[in-house]
């Protein structure tokens, strides 16, 4: 279902679709409500996933409202076209943003109603990202607040509150980044091995310039719900964690584990983490000063290239995809951040920029 009221600008998305990443039959549910006005938090959008309404997990990103449709302010019309049986004419814009490049394109009907929209994502390392969305069954006529309300989860279960006590857990993390990025974990994501294949098995394909970190944890495991930490406004924050505590879920949410795996094991897909600044211990400080809820220690980084192809993580991650948990695939992973030696299944230590210390004369 989408709903649309360009007069008070806001548009609401409910969706489910399949995600044969880890099973043949996983679905993905999500309602992604976005409103310019009437946004007493400051979140002009946010989405809920899940499949009912007590599993079902809010998230919130410091986005501004951005017309749906707002593409097509900018666009050129490009010659007739057909959706089903409606004749359209087709309208098309590009445009470069982030160093990627953004291809949109809508057939638009007599009535001035989209038939289709299609958005292209493209990178410069060859990563291609399509959205297509084909309109039918199309109502015309007034809509009311209640469309547009915030979900149940939004609006009384956000974030969720942290897990029991769970005391203090060990933990060997991964991340990967650019290798221009500082090598910190204060307000970043990463995951275990098993779920950064979430990544690496991806059929949308890895960048393959980019460096993997292994990374030594003593974190509080009452884990808080997992934030988005986003690099804006040229500093990292995270966004829908539950204050200090280290928040988890199952890689993508689709683990077996209710609400999207906070306090569950994940152990069929896999962990990511969230690691809020708020949280991070003092300099040689023990877990619980001062309610700091982990320390962290960075221990290899490689290149992922050498994983994907040296190792042969891309050939097993064919074989597993659809069949998780990917144990084979996660097992390689491991292997090539414990040590330098190939015949341990290692990778080769690699200089990382992001930890020299340059003095410009």
């Amino acid at each position: 279902m989408f709903y649309y009221d360009s007069h008070k600008q806001r548009f609401r998305r409910r969706m489910c679709g399949p995600v044969h990443l880890f099973r043949p039959n996983d679905t993905l549910c999500t309602d992604d409500l976005n409103k310019k006005f009437d946004v007493p938090s400051g979140f002009h959008g946010n989405f809920t996933i899940g499949q009912t309404v007590a599993d079902s997990v809010c998230k919130v990103l410091p986005t501004p409202y951005h017309d749906f449709f707002e593409a097509l302010l900018v666009a050129k019309p490009h010659g007739p076209g057909k959706v089903g049986s409606h004749f359209c004419e087709v309208w098309m814009a590009q445009r470069k943003y982030n160093g990627m490049t953004i291809t949109s394109s809508a057939c638009i009907d007599s009535n001035g109603i989209p038939r289709q929209y299609n958005m292209t994502t493209s990178t410069a390392h060859g990563v291609v990202q399509v959205a297509q969305f084909i309109f039918s069954n199309i109502s015309i006529g007034r809509l009311t607040d209640e469309d547009f309300a915030p979900s149940e989860a939004c609006a009384k279960r956000y974030p969720l509150p942290a897990c029991a006590s769970g005391g203090a857990q060990s933990l060997d993390l991964y991340r990967v980044r650019s290798a221009r990025e500082p090598n910190i974990l204060d307000n970043r994501n990463l995951g275990d091995a098993l779920g950064d294949m979430a990544f690496f098995c991806a059929t949308s394909g890895m960048d393959e310039s980019q460096v993997v970190t292994r990374w030594s944890v003593l974190a509080n495991a009452s884990w808080g719900q997992y934030g988005y930490c986003l690099y804006r406004g040229g500093v990292n924050r995270c966004y829908g964690n539950t204050g200090k505590q280290v928040g988890r879920e199952s890689a993508l949410g689709l683990g077996a584990g209710p609400v999207q795996g906070q306090c569950s094991p994940n152990d069929d897909v896999g962990s990511w983490f969230a690691f809020p600044s708020e949280g991070s211990c003092p300099p040689n400080a023990t877990l619980g000063t001062g309610g700091c809820t982990w320390v962290a220690k960075p221990k290899r980084t490689v290149s992922a290239a050498c994983i994907l192809h040296e190792r042969g993580l891309k050939q097993v991650c064919a074989e597993e995809i659809g069949h998780a948990p990917m144990i084979k695939s996660a097992t390689i992973f491991r292997l090539a951040l414990e040590s330098s030696d190939p015949a341990k299944g290692g990778c080769p230590d690699i200089t990382d920029a992001s930890d020299m210390n340059l003095v410009v004369i």
